[in-house]
């Protein structure tokens, strides 16, 4: 008896479905000090959290030395929403 198998239906992965979540549509990209101060933060403090990897997320566009280092404008407001502590209050 042959038996075949079945290829799902819909689009293949491939290596480029990995970063569909970094579609830029309806996003913004900023600096590292342009990201900061949305953030109300100074640029040192941004770059401390990256390298601590407790900052929002970013992008690296380019290779070693001179990639630059971009925030999108929603990593920057999920970063404020999932950090934000209410203090006093009645």
């Amino acid at each position: 008896m042959k038996t075949t198998t079945k290829k799902p239906t819909g689009a293949a992965r491939t290596p480029d479905a990995a970063l569909a979540d970094l579609s830029l549509k309806n996003d913004t990209l900023h600096r590292t000090a342009e990201a900061a101060k949305i953030l109300g933060l100074t640029p040192k403090t941004l770059r401390q959290l990256r390298c601590d990897r407790a900052g929002p997320r970013c992008l690296k566009l380019g290779t070693s030395k001179q990639a630059r280092t971009l925030y999108r404008r929603s990593d920057l407001e999920r970063w404020i929403v999932e950090n934000a502590h209410v203090v006093g209050g009645g």
